[in-house]
């Protein structure tokens, strides 16, 4: 199976005091969606499809296929990012990553959000976030990695993955990270 490693930058502070924070916990530990579709209907403007990126409609369930919690907040969190600047490793991340130790492994990637198990992962592969003060931590390991013998387009990508936490060092943002 591929896994496809996306990063974006994350506007994690105006997520985190928005109700969007609270109402994607509780729809985690419940496995009710119902607000967060609220919220969404509530803020249709702001919110895109997480794969195209374009604005939704007012018909936009019908994009869904699961129709479950992670589904539902993957849309919704488009209102902190934007899915079509992704500055992810891509498909280069399983080469990359069989040649990292755990904690270069962690810079690349960052915490889960939810607890006692029930953590949001809309591709069933893994989704992770980090605060805005993580983001420099991770950009010191990432600028002392040393990976020899990688590819030039393996290189490439870890820059653009670089360069994404440079930018949000100097804004301010987290990072989104996903598979």
């Amino acid at each position: 199976m591929s896994m496809s490693h996306k990063a974006y930058a994350f506007d994690w502070s105006a997520f985190e005091k928005d109700e969007l924070y609270r109402i994607v916990l509780t729809a985690l530990a419940s496995s009710n969606p119902s607000e967060i579709i609220r919220y969404i209907d509530a803020n249709l403007e702001f919110i895109r499809d997480p794969y195209e990126g374009d604005r939704l409609s007012d018909d936009w369930k019908e994009l869904l296929e699961n129709h479950d919690v992670h589904e539902f907040a993957d849309f919704a969190l488009t209102r902190f990012y934007d899915p079509a600047e992704d500055c992810g490793i891509s498909d280069q991340w399983r080469a990359i990553d069989q040649r990292l130790p755990a904690i270069d492994r962690a810079a690349l990637l960052g915490t889960r959000l939810g607890s006692n198990g029930q953590y949001f992962d809309p591709g069933r592969q893994g989704s992770y976030f980090k605060r805005p003060d993580e983001v420099n931590e991770s950009l010191n390991r990432v600028q002392k990695l040393h990976l020899p013998g990688l590819e030039d387009y393996r290189k490439q990508s870890l820059k653009r993955f670089k360069e994404l936490l440079e930018d949000c060092v100097e804004t301010g943002r987290g990072v989104y990270v996903t598979f």
